[in-house]
């Protein structure tokens, strides 16, 4: 119990009336009967739970009245998952061909750029693969100019067809080498400008393919690696989306567009969890084992606050329509349901004004915005006056009173 209750219990005496404590007949003075004979029947007409206030402790706790209101709510489904990135973004780098490795200044975490450098390779195969290409280029330079001059010869009847058929073939050939050499050196990063000038270099260059964070370095420096050895694992930092579980019950209310809010376990902004806004944009059409259903939601502003494995709670905000509402104060959560107060009206008695509450049991539904869409009872008429500030202090009494037996003095 807050300190303004105990302090308003005990200087100002807030009656808390049960009908069943009030029409105790007292055995020594009979004063049940002598109120009934006088017509001084207020506390008996009251059933029981009923809270009263005198107009002095209605201003001390700060009651305030109010009626529901239209809102318009968003119908929520509240749901887990991860954070994760599309396969493409999950890349592991490797070499066509083996070596050894001679440098490398990754570590797991760090973060890389594309095209930044990753590891250098040194191979004498490398050195084999350069020279045969420059040896190809320079006999199909000859052989070209061997095609010309049996193309003229063949025009002017000079030189015989067959030799001319000889050189064009040996182009083809020359040309199908070369291009092949050419392709086997773009793998390896191998510049084909400084190759040109006659530059042949024994190590090779492995870059970044994505911009992103290295998760894994598999090898060290002077180890041999073997043609497709994965070298490093990478995660790229774009394309971040959360994968969550939607039960198969709720699936059906969940179309792509919807939007969805996100909160990192743990994770918080000032006194209250901190929020990412995210859309539906994949619905998997396939239910698990446990009768769940994968669903995909796009981040509006992905951050490097994120890592793929984050486990995280969200929202679907599912159709919103008009429902009313109470101020989410005004709403106690008792046990497994839920209360507000009733203003029952003043009335005087001995001279003291007093203001009467009753507890009501509601139906809660969604809430959002500092409102909560609740339900009252059918009996309840639809104008009632709800206490919309005040109400944990008096379920604070009310409590206290039931604890102590029913009385507060």
């Amino acid at each position: 119990m807050s300190l303004k209750i105990k302090t308003l219990l005990l200087i100002t005496g807030i009656l808390l009336v049960f009908s069943a404590c009030n029409r105790q007949p007292d055995a020594a003075t009979g004063s049940t009967a002598e109120s009934a004979e006088k017509g001084e029947t207020h506390q008996e007409e009251h059933d029981e739970g009923l809270v009263e206030l005198t107009d002095e402790q209605f201003k001390t706790v700060g009651i305030r009245l109010g009626g529901l209101q239209e809102r318009t709510l968003s119908n929520l489904i509240r749901v887990n998952g991860v954070i994760n990135v599309p396969p493409q973004q999950k890349v592991s780098v490797s070499t066509p061909y083996g070596g050894i490795l001679t440098s490398t200044p990754l570590v797991p975490g760090q973060a890389v750029q594309q095209g930044q450098l990753l590891a250098m390779l040194e191979n004498p195969e490398f050195i084999r693969l350069q020279q045969e290409y420059l040896e190809t280029t320079s006999q199909l330079e000859f052989q070209e100019q061997e095609y010309e001059r049996q193309r003229e010869l063949s025009r002017e009847n000079v030189g015989t067809i067959k030799t001319f058929q000889q050189a064009t073939s040996q182009v083809k050939i020359l040309r199908s080498r070369a291009e092949g050499l050419r392709q086997q050196l773009a793998l390896l990063g191998v510049s084909m400008k400084e190759l040109a000038t006659g530059k042949i270099t024994r190590t090779v260059a492995v870059r970044s393919p994505i911009t992103g964070t290295v998760t894994e370095v598999n090898v060290n420096r002077g180890r041999f690696v073997n043609a497709n050895d994965v070298l490093f694992e990478l995660i790229g930092s774009s394309g971040l989306y959360a994968e969550l579980t939607v039960f198969e019950g709720d699936i059906a209310r969940v179309q792509v567009g919807q939007r969805v809010r996100l909160s990192i376990v743990g994770e918080t902004g000032g006194a209250t969890l901190r929020e990412r806004i995210g859309r539906v944009r994949y619905i998997n059409r396939e239910t698990a084992a446990d009768r769940t259903v994968r669903v995909y939601a796009a981040l509006e502003k992905p951050d490097a606050q994120l890592r793929p494995g984050t486990f995280l709670k969200a929202l679907i905000e599912t159709k919103s329509a008009p429902q009313p509402a109470l101020p989410e104060v005004a709403v106690i959560k008792s046990g497994t349901g839920s209360q507000v107060f009733v203003y029952e009206g003043k009335e005087e008695h001995e001279g003291t004004v007093h203001h009467q509450f009753r507890p009501v049991s509601v139906e809660a539904g969604v809430s959002e915005n500092g409102y909560q869409a609740v339900t009252l009872p059918s009996t309840l008429k639809k104008d009632a006056q709800i206490v919309v500030a005040g109400a944990y202090d008096l379920h604070s009494v009310l409590n206290n009173s039931e604890e102590e037996g029913g009385h507060v003095h």
